[in-house]
């Protein structure tokens, strides 16, 4: 095999394993497991003669907005609510109180809470705050009551599925001190990155994709049953009788690229031919690359490259400059100049000694 072929062959393998260890997670999220901690219809609408399970989340519902002037188109499902718990404890956080919480509770994570570039980063980030320090329920405004939410109050932990796989952070609840979400508070400074796309930047940071993959983590070596997160089916999260919530007009957090995102499934063709023409690029970069190997210096360039990378790093000493390296090669190069010089060679004349030979054994 050719040098530059197994150097072009082992970089890929190391791109592989890097890009592997990078995406595990979301990788993780194509199976879709919401099921294994459903919560059944025997939980949310239990027999009339069974006996009552205790409530284990305290009874608070949380909701947040910039200011204390909830949009109009809001303040139905928001009075609904209301109305429909009395004997529930409601807290509307706006910003000025959001930031006092965090600073008088939380002021380990203020820097990070201020230095979020979009609002709603903050208030993803509130909501795991205020259910692991109270716990409650937390709603988002365009989340409206339909119904009573005692029986979501009898597990300890519940979030709601989302479509196609993962979990949602519009709808929770949680015991104070859960370890889920003080997992996911623990997460978020290492999680707070610019990925250019502010979609995917709220998305991945604090918004569901980044609770989806912490609670993916959360899940991979078990817990303890009273640390389990119950998951509501989006049948009984909406559009039917007897679902607990009515979706309003929301979303307003989403800006152009996101819309721009959402807007791709009405053009499902274009996006496979533009997934052609990027395939096709990657290829025919991949044969410049090689063309480049083999022109002679890349294999050669590529390899002392990785080994003064490896010697930076400690894991390969190099000892090429070294003084008794360099003695050496120079002996070497005189003993290759040495080799090229005439050499005399005598060879024996084998005839004359063999006649020789013979003349003695006939006088004997």
């Amino acid at each position: 095999m050719r040098q530059e072929l197994k150097y072009l062959i082992y970089s890929h393998i190391a791109i592989v394993v890097v890009l592997l260890y990078l995406t595990f997670d979301l990788l993780t999220l194509a199976i879709d497991d919401t099921f294994q901690d459903a919560l059944l219809d025997v939980d949310l609408n239990p027999p009339k003669d069974a006996a009552p399970k205790p409530k284990l989340i305290p009874k608070i519902i949380h909701q947040t907005y910039k200011t204390a002037d909830v949009p109009e188109h809001w303040r139905e499902g928001q009075q609904r609510c209301i109305d429909l718990h009395p004997d529930y404890e409601y807290k509307l956080w706006t910003d000025e109180t959001a930031r006092q919480f965090i600073k008088e509770e939380y002021g380990w994570f203020l820097d990070t809470f201020d230095g979020y570039r979009y609002p709603i980063e903050r208030a993803d980030a509130l909501r795991y705050f205020l259910l692991s320090h109270f716990g409650g329920v937390y709603i988002d405004l365009d989340d409206g009551c339909r119904r009573k939410l005692d029986p979501l109050l009898t597990v300890p932990a519940f979030v709601r599925k989302t479509s196609p796989t993962g979990i949602s952070n519009d709808v929770m609840g949680s015991v104070p001190r859960h370890p889920f979400f003080q997992k996911v508070i623990e997460s978020l400074k290492k999680y707070d990155r610019n990925w250019f796309v502010p979609y995917i930047t709220i998305m991945f940071s604090t918004g569901p994709l980044f609770v989806s993959v912490i609670w993916k983590q959360y899940k991979r070596w078990g817990v303890p049953e009273n640390g389990v997160v119950r998951i509501l089916q989006p049948a009984d999260y909406k559009k039917h009788t007897y679902s607990f919530f009515s979706i309003s007009q929301g979303s307003s957090w989403h800006l152009d690229d996101a819309n721009f995102i959402k807007s791709l499934a009405h053009h499902i063709l274009a996006c496979v031919i533009l997934g052609f023409i990027v395939a096709f690029l990657v290829l025919y970069a991949e044969y410049c690359f090689y063309c480049w190997l083999g022109s002679g210096g890349g294999a050669r360039r590529i390899g002392k490259a990785f080994k003064r990378g490896l010697a930076w790093l400690g894991i390969f000493s190099d000892n090429s400059t070294s003084p008794e390296s360099m003695e050496l090669r120079s002996k070497f190069r005189r003993l290759r100049k040495d080799s090229n010089l005439p050499v005399k060679i005598i060879f024996p004349d084998l005839e004359e000694n063999s006649s020789d030979q013979h003349a003695d054994l006939n006088g004997n």
